[in-house]
């Protein structure tokens, strides 16, 4: 993994191809969480607290519908953005009020539908030219297969948003996805660019075992490498650093042992989630 880099406008020096395996990944692992759920299971409260199990996975049914548009050019895509910029504290649930209810044995149905397409259409765009780069949510623009890891950290998050609050340990851990731990890093590091507070860090974050992470930015392209060397400015567990950059508990300063130079750049996303 020492040879793994991550940047906003390049991508992967890896290629695409290992985005599309792990995004596969986890989405197998989540649907076989979801599909083991009884009626109490769909109706509990997840982690989201304005949201059940149910609105979670819909949300994910969301998602994958409109990484499908993205990939495909399909003009489906208008019905995401329709609403204008992408708000993380209310958008999505504009999308899910312009979804067609479903009980839970539809949603399965149909999340499973769009696991196969987007597997099918990831592939055909890999083999396809680099084409423009695109707007993201946080605002900066991303090579097209970045974009698409935004889909995957969206989706990795809201496993354990599930799993988490049914008492089940989520079966994509971090040190099974370091790539979601290096988006996660990198989306925190554009948007603390747009505040004005470019990152310049080396985090050990562990699970299983320890990685070190460097996230910077160059030419303004923010860049995350995996298995960095050089001593680590902050140490954290990859799960919890990655729960609280997106508004969860723990709070930044509990997750991320870290000076407060190094913590703030990253700690915008939180703000803004």
């Amino acid at each position: 993994m020492s040879d793994l880099v991550l940047t906003e406008k390049r991508g992967l020096n890896a290629g695409p191809e290992p985005i599309g395996t792990a995004l596969e990944h986890q989405r197998s692992n989540f649907l076989r969480l979801v599909t083991q759920l009884d009626p109490a299971g769909w109706a509990a409260k997840s982690r989201c607290t304005a949201w059940s199990v149910h609105d979670v996975v819909r949300h994910v049914v969301n998602v994958a519908e409109l990484h499908i548009a993205l990939l495909s050019g399909s003009p489906d895509v208008e019905r995401f953005l329709r609403h204008g910029p992408i708000l993380p504290a209310t958008t999505p649930q504009l999308w899910l009020a312009d979804s067609p209810a479903q009980n839970p044995e539809e949603t399965i149905q149909t999340l499973a539908v769009l696991i196969e397409r987007e597997r099918e259409l990831f592939q055909a765009r890999t083999a396809g030219p680099e084409g423009p780069l695109m707007p993201s949510p946080s605002g900066r623009q991303l090579h097209w297969s970045t974009l698409s890891l935004h889909m995957l950290w969206d989706a990795w998050i809201h496993e354990r948003d599930v799993a988490l609050a049914l008492g089940f340990e989520p079966e994509s851990r971090a040190e099974d996805f370091p790539l979601v731990t290096m988006y996660g890093l990198l989306l925190a590091g554009g948007v603390g660019v747009l505040a004005g507070h470019p990152p310049a860090a080396t985090l050990a974050l562990r699970d299983i075992t320890e990685t070190r992470y460097e996230i910077g930015v160059a030419e303004d392209d923010v860049f995350v490498v995996a298995g960095a060397d050089g001593d680590a400015q902050g140490h954290g567990a990859a799960g919890e650093v990655l729960d609280s950059l997106t508004g969860r508990e723990p709070d930044l300063a509990q997750a991320l042992t870290a000076p407060e130079p190094v913590r703030a750049p990253l700690g915008v996303l939180r703000q803004v989630m």
